[in-house]
């Protein structure tokens, strides 16, 4: 399920207005430990958009605080109308 938690949350450019499919072209995630018991935290953002990429991080934190999985991807910008460039 880690893996799934850090590739099939929404694209982080939905928080910049910017809604739509956004191709992966580069995934990589790492799962670090098991999670404990309880609920996880979700760290999703990214820090770069230029040239029609963006590079999006995940981090996931288990209910011990510790960091259990962790992704980067870079994918294409959704273009208006969900299409892509």
């Amino acid at each position: 399920m880690l893996l799934l938690v850090v590739d099939a949350l929404p694209p982080a450019t939905f928080d910049l207005g910017m809604p739509g499919w956004a191709p992966t072209l580069e995934l990589t995630a790492h799962v670090r430990a098991k999670p404990a018991p309880g609920p996880l935290r979700v760290r999703h953002v990214t820090r770069n958009v230029a040239h029609g990429m963006f590079e999006e991080d995940c981090e996931v934190w288990d209910s011990d605080d510790r960091l259990v999985a962790q992704s980067r991807q870079l994918a294409l910008l959704p273009r208006k109308g969900g299409r892509t460039l």
